[in-house]
């Protein structure tokens, strides 16, 4: 009897182990920045990036309904100072909107750096359009200082969905697929 009860504590002492050490986010695929390719002067800059894994089932479910969707890009760019806060050099954001016309059965891009709207048939070539920030330019509102390191903080979201006559009460599980990267460091190199 003693050693039933053993078995059971050491067997429920081992799942709250391993729920604790592996929790389910863990398993979970995370949205990242990745491929950052930074091209420029002293005072203007071109920056290139994707977001991985930024579209799940149901966020491609939703755009396939109508649902308007953004993301939106933010690009930092610091000097390191020694003593003080690091500088903030530039600044810039920038969205990318994908709205799907089921009639005419296209989806409409609109991309903050383009100043035209793109017209897709495909789902594959709205994600991939999505997810790749091509070439933003920056501008800095003053020259680097000569020597001094600086790096970019890069981050990605999508713009919380809004519903016409606050039916984001009623479904509430519109926001369960939200998303955010966390920040990505990106250190310029001279």
């Amino acid at each position: 009897m003693q050693l039933r009860i053993h078995k059971k504590w050491i067997a429920g002492g081992l799942v709250f182990l391993l729920v604790w050490v592996f929790p389910l986010s863990a398993f979970c695929q995370k949205a990242s920045i990745k491929n950052v390719d930074v091209k420029g002067t002293n005072s203007v800059w071109k920056v290139s990036f994707n977001v991985e894994n930024c579209f799940t089932n149901k966020m491609e479910e939703a755009v396939q309904s109508g649902i308007r969707t953004t993301f939106t890009f933010y690009i930092r760019l610091y000097q390191k100072r020694s003593w003080w806060r690091d500088r903030k050099v530039a600044s810039a954001r920038v969205h990318h909107t994908v709205l799907y016309h089921p009639i005419q059965k296209v989806y409409q891009v609109k991309l903050g750096e383009k100043h035209s709207p793109l017209v897709v048939s495909s789902l594959e070539e709205v994600k991939r359009l999505m997810s790749k920030v091509k070439e933003l330019e920056i501008r800095s509102s003053s020259p680097l200082e000569p020597g001094a390191p600086a790096y970019f903080w890069i981050k990605a979201e999508l713009d919380p969905v809004r519903l016409p006559l606050h039916l984001e009460h009623l479904f509430f599980f519109v926001s369960l697929w939200d998303f955010e990267t966390s920040w990505h460091l990106e250190p310029l190199t001279p």
